[in-house]
């Protein structure tokens, strides 16, 4: 009987909703600020710029930012949907904004990675289970989950203190997405350079053996319970920080390449293969992905 199965199925229900319910919270606002910078981006800009004089471009633009950031509340403390923060159109970001940037990677890698933790924490429901069913010290499977949360948070206030200054050199746009093919490609060959590591085998071996985590590195208490999810969220952080950092080059907001990303993601962790077949499927979907991105950011040092 496998370790969910000792579950009750409303017990796993319930578990499974819960993470769901902060993943589709998270997408929703993710779609919701797509469609709001889709908005800046028609709106924002303008219509037939590219008939003016330079100068009057620029004033026109500012203008057009000054009244974009009144209009969608960019002096608020949040980006969610009544406030509609947008990211400035003359590039020139304040603090407030670098605050909202990283709210906005938050959001978007709860979206992405929270599906691709639900086998860990049911393993750890389980195990709390029979804690309780023992009359043992056990922890809320949700501090469990709030520590892998937290994993990520860390990691998306790094990444914004590297994305805000690429806005103030003019390396990426207000959409958020590259506009140098050499920054771009010394990303994509960085990333596929990592895919090839042992360290990257190493850290998506822990993410794709819950049990091993579970088992090997129990703590008991809620702090425990919360330094587990940490620890574990740092093992999928590190398997796949390289893969978030391709985001700044093919756009943050891009929500074609979110989404396939977040597909590869559970490929790469959820896929159950025979143990004879095990090792070669982690070399496969770290490989050929790896070897792709080096080609690519070849190319785009090339043209």
């Amino acid at each position: 009987m496998s370790s969910q199965e000792s579950l009750s199925t409303m017990q796993r229900n319930t578990v499974v909703a819960g993470v769901l319910a902060v993943t589709l919270a998270g997408w929703y606002f993710l779609f919701t600020m797509d469609n709001n910078m889709s908005q800046m981006n028609m709106k924002g800009i303008g219509m037939g710029m590219d008939m003016k004089p330079k100068s009057e471009m620029k004033m026109e633009m500012d203008e057009n930012s000054q009244c974009s950031n009144m209009i969608m509340g960019t002096s608020s403390t949040t980006w969610l949907p009544n406030t509609y923060w947008m990211p400035p159109m003359n590039n020139n970001w304040s603090t407030n904004d670098f605050y909202q940037l990283i709210v906005m990677w938050a959001i978007m890698m709860v979206a992405m990675m929270s599906p691709s933790i639900i086998p860990t924490v049911l393993m750890f429901a389980t195990v709390n289970k029979s804690k309780r069913k023992n009359n043992l010290q056990y922890s809320p499977t949700y501090i469990f989950y709030f520590g892998y949360l937290a994993s990520w948070v860390l990691f998306s206030i790094g990444v914004s203190i590297i994305q805000y200054p690429l806005h103030q050199v003019s390396l990426m746009n207000p959409m958020m997405a590259s506009i140098n093919g050499i920054f771009s490609g010394i990303v994509l060959i960085t990333a596929g350079i990592y895919q090839l590591t042992p360290y990257k085998n190493a850290c998506l071996e822990k993410c794709r053996s819950p049990l091993s985590l579970v088992m090997a590195n129990w703590r008991d208490g809620n702090f425990g319970a919360f330094r587990m999810g940490l620890g574990h969220g740092f093992y999928c952080v590190f398997c796949c920080w390289f893969l978030m950092a391709i985001l700044l080059a093919a756009g943050v907001m891009n929500m074609t390449f979110v989404i396939g990303l977040t597909i590869f993601v559970l490929l790469e962790k959820l896929i159950l293969t025979p143990a004879s077949f095990e090792n070669t499927y982690k070399k496969l979907i770290t490989v050929i992905p790896g070897i792709l991105f080096i080609c690519f950011g070849l190319y785009l040092l090339t043209i």
